[in-house]
């Protein structure tokens, strides 16, 4: 899923599968014998409940699985949203809960899109951060359709806004 990008802002090294978990979009991953996941980093480059990041650096990843309850986000997506990765990642319906009141009826916007009627959706969000400022960052979501064309997760792909654009 390819993210518009504000004027002036090179474009960001994409694959076909951005933000998609190395599993195919599963989060479970595959033990290759040495005692780490498929798509995991030895080095500690992705801690357990986080999705895979992109590979453009300051995008975050965040992926809801709808049957399993599932929810994936990359360590980039606790920044942006100023969540603790200790208290894991936010369902669907707390997701609200970081936002500004007035953009709250956007974000609801956006996942009747996406969850109902099965379309991308786009929109730049004012983020409220823990010290009490805002951050606004810009998101991208598509849905995951099911073998019967229904919504099965929702994914995310988070930045921050070009201030400048």
């Amino acid at each position: 899923m390819d993210m518009p990008r504000p004027a002036g802002r090179p474009p960001a090294s994409t694959t076909a599968a951005a933000g998609v978990p190395a599993d195919g979009g599963t989060g479970r991953g595959t033990d290759d014998g040495a005692g780490t996941a498929a798509g995991d980093d030895p080095a500690g480059g992705r801690v357990d409940g986080t999705a895979q990041a992109p590979p453009d650096p300051g995008v975050g990843s965040a992926e809801w699985d709808l049957l399993t309850d599932d929810v994936r986000w990359s360590a980039e997506v606790f920044r942006l949203l100023g969540c603790d990765p200790g208290h894991g990642p936010l369902s669907l319906d707390r997701l609200p809960d970081r936002l500004d009141e007035v953009d709250r009826p956007q974000l609801r916007r956006m996942m009747t899109d996406a969850l109902v009627h099965g379309r991308h959706a786009y929109g730049t969000l004012q983020v409220r951060r823990p010290c009490g400022g805002h951050e606004l960052v810009e998101c991208a979501g598509e849905p995951v359709l099911g073998t019967d064309g229904t919504v099965t997760a929702l994914r995310l792909l988070l930045r921050p806004a070009d201030r400048a654009a």
